[in-house]
């Protein structure tokens, strides 16, 4: 049934970054805490530091929002995990790594 429905143009904002574009991310932006209570978990993940990422495309939301796809770090006592999602243009910053791609400082 669905499968002879025809697939709808995407007209958008979508942005694509090649090469993707080295930048910090916030993780505390991204995971914000508001008033949630804090408890210390000495080997929980790590969510309110600023890691390094690299920026694969730009869209807009329909609030109007600028928002990247980066792949990022998140570490934990136990190692690291490899994420990726939309995060809010605000979280990120360009930063300069060891090849001399341009991106922001923490």
């Amino acid at each position: 049934m669905f499968e002879q429905q025809p697939v709808p143009e995407r007209r958008g904002h979508l942005r694509p970054v090649k090469p993707p574009k080295a930048v910090w991310v916030d993780l505390g932006a991204v995971y914000p805490l508001g008033h949630r209570p804090r408890v210390f978990v000495k080997d929980g993940l790590d969510l309110q530091t600023t890691v390094p990422g690299e920026l694969r495309m730009w869209d807009r939301t329909t609030t109007g929002h600028w928002v990247g796809w980066v792949t990022f770090p998140i570490r934990s006592s136990t190692g690291t995990a490899q994420q990726g999602q939309w995060v809010f243009s605000d979280a990120l910053t360009p930063r300069v790594d060891a090849r001399g791609r341009s991106q922001p400082d923490p």
